[in-house]
């Protein structure tokens, strides 16, 4: 157990509403209106989570995860990115362990990477950049064809790690995503390829083994009443 580690996650849900509604939404993430949304328990809701995350660093967790969803009550984090660029300036020693951003729903992967490279930098090496594909809601929700959902995850790693590793300026024509100009001035702190993670319930053979991306791999185990990862 030594070199166990052990981090701190929540969804950040929404909580100003009756669960049993939900019963008369099926498909919660798309129908659920929002006009059950109050403003002014959000704005609490996201001070208390971000409290919460003090808290967990103080504490000695070894990193804080975070995710990102749309159109989800059960997660109020719609950019993780903001989320980052807080937990960077309110925490000092746990790493922020993002899973992750989207990639396929995402159409300027190169802003993407300067601003995974601010949130390193500004956090003093403390960022683990989270790559997932996301589900069809997320592409439903960001209106981006789910035909094209692995294309354009693997196009869109492959340019951040492009801006983040290649000396520009260099171009990109790719089939998704074309630049004239790749040079970003916004790169990681930690020599320049800081550590990624790719979710997957299953991953092709070419991605083992790709420098600094790491495979995590999703395993449910069932019960008779629930299941739990």
């Amino acid at each position: 157990m030594a070199n166990t580690q052990y981090y701190y996650f929540t969804e950040q849900p929404y909580t100003g509403y009756d669960p049993a509604i939900q019963e008369e939404y099926p498909a919660l993430r798309l129908t659920l209106p929002n006009s059950l949304y109050d403003s002014k328990l959000a704005s609490e809701l996201y001070n208390r989570y971000h409290d919460e995350y003090q808290v967990a660093d103080e504490a000695g967790f070894d990193g804080i995860m975070i995710n990102e969803h749309h159109t989800a009550p059960f997660c109020m984090q719609a950019s993780i990115n903001i989320t980052g660029a807080v937990l960077a300036k309110i925490t000092r020693r746990a790493k922020i362990v993002m899973l992750g951003n989207p990639l396929p729903v995402v159409d300027n992967p190169l802003r993407l990477a300067e601003e995974l490279a601010m949130i390193d930098c500004i956090s003093r090496g403390r960022l683990v950049s989270g790559f997932v594909r996301g589900g069809g809601v997320e592409s439903l929700a960001n209106n981006v064809n789910p035909a094209h959902n692995r294309e354009r995850f693997e196009e869109a790693h492959d340019v951040i790690l492009a801006a983040w590793t290649r000396p520009g300026p260099f171009r990109w024509e790719g089939k998704h995503f074309q630049y004239r100009v790749i040079n970003p001035w916004a790169l990681p702190l930690q020599n320049r390829t800081h550590p990624s993670w790719c979710l997957a319930r299953r991953a092709r053979k070419q991605w083992f083994g790709r420098p600094s991306t790491a495979i995590l791999t999703l395993c449910w185990v069932r019960s008779s009443n629930r299941r739990r990862s």
